[in-house]
């Protein structure tokens, strides 16, 4: 009979982490690279056209949080305030993570999708005082989504993927780790 701190657990175990952290890493290099390119390709020229009237890439740089929130206030107390939202947040993911420890890889993917994106705009921000977006949706001239990155899409699919596992994959028991 296996114990679940047998050595097949444990590689089980390390095993599932190391996915996270590749996932994790892979996702806030992905959205570096693409900023990169974004600026070298975008900044200081028009929107390139990618669908008619839908989507277009257009240089932009986000001073603010999301959805340009705090754009207005002055940068001397909007730059520590988002700092310091950011530090929360990511302190909240780690407790996250410490309380899914034990949970499945499914439990912990959103959350490292999540944590990517984060760690990719963090990065953009300590290194240029703003994050890159360059993806812009919108429809006909009508309706106009704000323009995003990839970190930001990396940290949307997070989320969903937080809510639909919460809401339809029950956490696994104690019992169901031991098997």
């Amino acid at each position: 009979m296996e114990t679940p701190l047998g050595p097949r657990s444990g590689l089980r175990s390390g095993l599932r982490w190391l996915v996270l952290l590749c996932i994790l890493l892979a996702g806030g290099r992905a959205d570096l690279a693409t900023k990169s390119w974004a600026q070298s390709e975008f900044q200081d020229k028009p929107a390139r056209t990618l669908l008619p009237k839908v989507l277009e890439f257009r240089y932009a740089e986000n001073r603010a949080i999301a959805f340009s929130i705090f754009q207005g206030m002055p940068e001397s107390r909007r730059k520590p305030l988002i700092l310091g939202l950011t530090g929360l947040g990511l302190a909240a993911l780690l407790t996250l993570v410490f309380r899914l420890r034990k949970q499945g890889l499914i439990r912990l993917l959103p959350v490292a999708l999540i944590l990517g994106g984060a760690l990719g705009n963090l990065q953009d921000r300590l290194t240029h005082g703003y994050v890159v977006d360059f993806v812009h949706v919108h429809w006909n001239g009508a309706w106009s989504f704000p323009i995003f990155n990839l970190a930001d899409s990396l940290i949307t699919v997070g989320m969903a993927l937080m809510i639909l596992t919460s809401l339809f994959i029950p956490a696994e028991t104690d019992r169901e780790r031991i098997r």
